[in-house]
């Protein structure tokens, strides 16, 4: 699995109707490709973390590349982003824990 931390700090001066309806899309398009599993996201001062994890580099590859992506990503340099980070990281472990599932073993 790749995972790919994405740091943004918004402009002040920020459209947010705009902004958000562009994530939105994106979303959406992320969504529908293959390889993508899942994104999670959080506010943080003056901006927004977001974790996205894909099967492999080429499906991050097809995503990074995506016309309407790139679109987006161009947008996001003029018009929405003040600052902006990206990590691509490659799983070493991973495992979790529900204290639920394991009630009465």
């Amino acid at each position: 699995m790749v995972v790919v931390v994405f740091r943004i700090m918004l402009r002040p001066d920020l459209d947010v109707a705009a902004y958000e309806a562009m994530g939105e899309r994106m979303v959406q398009l992320v969504g529908a490709m293959p390889g993508f599993l899942g994104m999670d996201y959080a506010e943080v001062e003056g901006g927004e973390l977001l974790v996205a994890r894909f099967e492999s580099h080429e499906a991050l590859e097809a995503w990074r590349t995506q016309p309407e992506h790139l679109e987006a990503q161009r947008a996001g340099r003029e018009r929405f982003f003040q600052h902006y980070s990206i990590e691509v990281c490659d799983e070493v472990r991973s495992y979790d824990f529900d204290a639920a599932a394991g009630a009465g073993a």
